[in-house]
C-alpha cells in the first residue's frame, strides 16, 4: 500500500534538457520502484501545451501545465503567488488523501509553488541545489527568493561538498543541509553502437575524437576549449571536436572558425547517441567555469570515458586527478564574468598526453567506471533521499 505522495517539480526549459532534467528522471523512476511511494512530477511551463494534461509513463504521473504569462508580468510576486495557487488546486484535487506528502523544489523560483502546498497541506518541502546565484545576478527579490526557499525547506540536499560549503558560507544552517551527490543508472552504459553513431553524424571512423557534451553556454568555458583545441591541432592533426547539445553558437562557430574542418556541431543529440558518442570517442572535456554534480561529468565515468576537466567545484569531487581525469588549473581571468579560467596550455598538453597514450586511458577508463559504480550510482542517490524521509 503506498503511504507517501512524492511531488517534483520540473520547470520546463533548457536547462532541464541536460542536468536537472537526467537527475529528476533517474530520481523518478527510482522512487517510483519503491513499494509506498507514488511519484508525481509537476511540469511547468511547457509552450507546446495549451491546456493542462496528466500523463501516466513507467508508474510516474506526470501533471504537464502550459506556459504562463505570470511570469512576464512587472509584478512577478503577486503573480507567481496567484499562478502556483492554481496549480496546487488542480494537483490537489488528484492526489491520493490521507498519506504523507513529500514536495520536492529543484529551483528557487518554484518557491511559490512549494509555498502554497505547505499552506494547503501537510507536507515536508525538500529543496536541492543544483546551481549556484552569482552574486551578479543577484538583486533585492531574487536574494530574498533564494533565502525564502530556504527557510521553507525543511530539508536542503547539495549535490556535492562544494555547494554545502557554499550553503554554510551564506549562513545557512548547516544542520539542514545533507550532500546527496546526483547518480545515474549504470545498466544505461552496458551498450555500445559505436561505430553507427560515427556514420550517423559524419565522423570518420579512424579519427581521435574529442568530445564534449552539454549546453552551449559560456559558464561552460568552450572559449578556452577552442584555444586549447588549436593548440593540440598543431600536434594531432588529424584528432575531431564533437560538440554535442544546444545554446548560443554564435561566439563558439566564430571562436573554431580557423579549425572549423575539424569541429563537428551536433546540437542537441538523443540521449542513447550521446552515449555511443562516449563510447566511441578517446577523451571528454569539461573546460567549465564552475560545476555543481554535473551529470555530463557522470556520465562519462560511468562510460569510462578518460576525461580531461577544470580543477575546480564539484568536478574535483566527481574526478581524480591522475586516476581517472586530468584536471586542468585554474587562473584568474577578468574577461568574463566568473572571473576565472581553465589554463589553455594544461588543457591542450593533458588532452594531448592522453590521446597519445592508449594504456593511460585504459587505466582512466577503468578507474571511472569503478569510482562511478561505488559512489555516482542511481541506487546510492535513492537511498539516500529515501533515508532522508525515514530519519
Amino acid at each position: 500500500m503506498k503511504t507517501i505522495n512524492w511531488i517534483i517539480l520540473r520547470s520546463k526549459d533548457r536547462g532541464t534538457d541536460y542536468g536537472v532534467g537526467t537527475f529528476i528522471k533517474q530520481l523518478s523512476e527510482g522512487l517510483s520502484h519503491q513499494m509506498n511511494i507514488e511519484v508525481f512530477v509537476l511540469e511547468i511551463g511547457n509552450d507546446s501545451l495549451r491546456e493542462f494534461v496528466i500523463e501516466k509513463k513507467a508508474d510516474v504521473t506526470y501533471f504537464k501545465f502550459p506556459a504562463s504569462n505570470y511570469l512576464k508580468d512587472v509584478d512577478t510576486i503577486t503573480r507567481n503567488s496567484k499562478f502556483a495557487k492554481s496549480i496546487v488546486r488542480v494537483v490537489m484535487s488528484f492526489l491520493p488523501e490521507k498519506r504523507k506528502n513529500v514536495v520536492h523544489l529543484n529551483f528557487v523560483f518554484q518557491y511559490f509553488i512549494g509555498n502554497e502546498f505547505k499552506k494547503a497541506i501537510d507536507c515536508t518541502v525538500i529543496f536541492t541545489q543544483h546551481l549556484f546565484i552569482l552574486e551578479s545576478d543577484i538583486t533585492a527579490g531574487s536574494f530574498d527568493l533564494e533565502n525564502q526557499t530556504y527557510s521553507l525547506s525543511d530539508y536542503i540536499i547539495a549535490v556535492t561538498n562544494h555547494g554545502k560549503n557554499h550553503l554554510i558560507n551564506q549562513g545557512i544552517n548547516k544542520e539542514k543541509i545533507t550532500t546527496i551527490y546526483n547518480g545515474i543508472d549504470e545498466k544505461l552504459f552496458l551498450k555500445s553502437n559505436g561505430p553507427n553513431v560515427r556514420r550517423k553524424y559524419g565522423i570518420g571512423e579512424n579519427d581521435r575524437l574529442v568530445l564534449y557534451s552539454g549546453r552551449i553556454d559560456a559558464i561552460k568555458g568552450l572559449k578556452y576549449l577552442t584555444q586549447s583545441f588549436f593548440l593540440l591541432l598543431k600536434r594531432i592533426p588529424d584528432c575531431r571536436l564533437v560538440i554535442a547539445g544546444n545554446g548560443n553558437f554564435e561566439e563558439l562557430i566564430r571562436d573554431s572558425n580557423v579549425f572549423s574542418s575539424n569541429i563537428n556541431f551536433l546540437g542537441f543529440i538523443p540521449f542513447e547517441d550521446i552515449i555511443a558518442l562516449y563510447r566511441t570517442a578517446s577523451i571528454g572535456v569539461i573546460p567549465s567555469l564552475e560545476e555543481h554534480c554535473s551529470y555530463v561529468a557522470l556520465e562519462m565515468i560511468h562510460a569510462g570515458l578518460p576525461a580531461v576537466a577544470s580543477n575546480l567545484g564539484g568536478l574535483k569531487e566527481i574526478f581524480v586527478h591522475d586516476e581517472n581525469a586530468f584536471l586542468a588549473e585554474t587562473i584568474v581571468d577578468k574577461t568574463n564574468r566568473y572571473g576565472i579560467a581553465p589554463k589553455v596550455e594544461e588543457l591542450e598538453n593533458y588532452m594531448y598526453n592522453l590521446l597519445s597514450d592508449e594504456s593511460l586511458r585504459t587505466k582512466f577508463s577503468i578507474n571511472a567506471k569503478d569510482r562511478a559504480i561505488s559512489i555516482f550510482s542511481a541506487e546510492t542517490m535513492i537511498e539516500n533521499y529515501l533515508q532522508i524521509i525515514k530519519n
